[in-house]
């Protein structure tokens, strides 16, 4: 499986709500559809805003999770289609 990671991404409290964080996972899927089938982020597990922003909002899905340094990260992916595809 070809996978493009995604982000870090943090979006100022001053534009949070505005669609920020959708349209560059949006663009990212676009950019990853000629090269690869899967989109991947990595959530640290105690900011639950993110992995609403990313499960909920961009319907991802998790992969597994692993500890560094003591902190706990979940990695999520989501499909990626290609121009036209269903």
């Amino acid at each position: 499986m070809r996978r493009l990671l995604h982000g870090p991404v943090v979006v100022d409290v001053a534009h949070r709500g505005r669609g920020v964080a959708r349209g560059l996972f949006t663009l990212a899927v676009e950019a990853a559809a000629a090269r690869a089938d899967a989109v991947v982020a990595f959530i640290e597990s105690t900011n639950r805003p993110s992995w609403r922003v990313h499960m909920d909002g961009f319907g991802m899905r998790p992969l597994g999770e692993y500890v560094v340094d003591g902190r706990t990260y979940s990695a999520v992916a989501a499909a990626v289609r290609a121009p036209g595809g269903a």
